[in-house]
């Protein structure tokens, strides 16, 4: 064990000097996002427009968009970004961007593995920087790493956005991969994110500025440095050998055949506005130094006076948030859930734990559906490809006003453990019309999940069924969700 340990290599930051400091620009008056998203004066300044991105094509189609529209700066977190298609021609447009002289910072949460030469390599370019937030120590043997350092390794950022000239950002649930931009991939993600404009995007700014400049965010020439920088030939016979522009100008995932393409190229975009808020944690929340989301969150939903509608993707109440939201809906508040089912949630052991409280919530008031893996994500680029679907929204609505958006999961792991960020927008229009689609939606892409002689069952309104057992899973997927219920791990959930 001694001879593996000094045989890796690791990161010790007294060998490099103080790492450079930056922030953001002001927003860039006259830029071409400027005058495409330009503010109503009917509006005040503690109001943000909003364009929701609910389907996956149009929130890669978007992220582009604010890409190739950028002229200063880009500014891009994220806690997955994998190197399939959609993160390849993503990363090619940031290339792109940075060759004409736009400045780009990507921040990269280190839990997901990577290519430590390809980031070096790309972070020699002379306007690209790349970082990681709270890095492994030992690059050659993670595990190692994760073992020898858990309680640290163990807290991730997963905060997700993406920001150009300060102008526009995009904030949500979804990371950077195939799964959850339509593309093809054995699963299909449905998520949610919303494109923003207004004072929500200097606050976004401000927070990756805190993130990118803490002491947990590692500067990639720490850990490969004097690497030379990606060279345009380099660029050109990747392109060549990728096939990565044709591949998304032709056929099925054509973005000249979206109707939000045409909306873009015509200017037609319309935002919904309202009074708005970014909330997030400090990057010190790693340290175990607390969650000034969820202070703000906690207050938010003290507020709420007549409904609430939670969309989480991974659930986990706990006993204490259980007997909160029973109250809530004693109370008389009309209270909604909306999870994965156990055939649906990608990670059954947060479905193991989740299920203990199922019967509370139900016999307590709660109004409790789980999406079918089987569920038609409606997008036009199909599910081909994919052999299921699972929700990875994370979303609120409150009051039939307000929306809650953002990274952030109902369960410990999001209010303990990893940084998370959400918007809070004041918008009735957006939410009422939203509240009325929603039960057609469930009854079609749902179970609700009721208690009958004292045991769950599942009622699929689409089919008129009543369902006695897990709908869709395998009798081994509800063994490993039964097991992980019996283990003592609800607060690493």
């Amino acid at each position: 064990m001694i001879l593996a340990i000094t045989g890796c290599a690791s990161i010790d930051p007294s060998k490099f000097p103080d790492k450079s400091v930056s922030h953001h620009v002001d927003y860039q008056h006259g830029s071409i996002l400027d005058n495409f998203l330009e503010q109503p004066d009917t509006y005040p300044d503690d109001y943000s427009g909003f364009y929701p991105l609910e389907k996956g094509h149009d929130a890669l189609l978007t992220r582009l968009a604010l890409i190739e529209s950028a002229q200063t700066t880009l500014d891009v977190q994220y806690y997955i970004y994998r190197n399939d298609e959609t993160s390849q021609l993503i990363s090619w447009r940031l290339y792109e961007a940075a060759e004409r002289g736009v400045r780009v910072r990507l921040l990269l949460d280190d839990m997901q593995k990577r290519s430590d030469k390809g980031m070096a390599y790309i972070n020699a370019h002379p306007n690209i920087e790349v970082r990681l937030f709270n890095p492994h120590q030992y690059r050659t043997m993670r595990g190692l790493a994760f073992l020898s350092d858990f309680d640290r390794l163990n807290r991730r950022m997963h905060n997700k956005s993406l920001t150009a000239d300060n102008v526009a950002t995009i904030v949500g649930g979804r990371n950077i991969g195939n799964e959850y931009f339509s593309f093809e991939s054995s699963v299909e993600f449905g998520d949610f994110d919303v494109l923003l404009h207004g004072n929500t995007v200097t606050q976004v700014s401000e927070q990756f500025d805190k993130y990118w400049n803490s002491d947990y965010s590692v500067p990639m020439e720490w850990i490969i440095p004097d690497s030379e920088a990606v060279s345009s030939q380099d660029v050109e016979q990747w392109l060549e050998e990728s096939q990565i522009e044709a591949k998304f100008s032709q056929g099925q995932y054509n973005f000249k055949t979206l109707p939000l393409y045409t909306q873009l190229q015509e200017s037609d975009l319309h935002l919904f506005w309202g009074p708005a808020v970014l909330y997030y944690d400090r990057p010190e929340k790693i340290a175990g130094k607390g969650s000034q989301l969820i202070d703000d969150l906690s207050e938010l939903l003290e507020q709420t006076q007549h409904s609430l509608v939670l969309i989480s993707p991974y659930f986990v109440p706990t006993e204490s948030g259980t007997q909160v939201l029973v109250e809530a809906a004693k109370s008389g508040k009309d209270v909604t859930i909306i999870t994965n089912s156990l055939a649906s949630n990608d990670v059954f052991a947060v479905h193991g734990w989740y299920a203990k409280y199922r019967q509370d919530l139900v016999e307590g008031g709660v109004d409790l559906w789980e999406v079918k893996a089987t569920a038609d994500v409606d997008n036009k680029w199909s599910m081909t490809g994919s052999s299921r679907s699972s929700l990875h929204a994370k979303a609120m609505m409150l009051d039939e006003r307000k929306l809650f958006v953002g990274s952030m999961n109902l369960d410990p792991r999001s209010a303990d453990l990893n940084t998370e960020m959400a918007v809070v927008i004041d918008q009735p229009e957006y939410v009422k019309r939203s509240l009325e689609q929603l039960p057609k939606q469930l009854k079609l892409k749902a179970y609700q999940v009721k208690v009958e002689d004292n045991d769950i069952v599942w009622v699929d309104h689409k089919t008129g069924e009543t369902l006695t057992s897990e709908p869709d899973a395998s009798i081994w997927r509800r063994m490993g969700a039964w097991f992980s219920g019996i283990l003592p791990i609800e607060d690493q959930l």
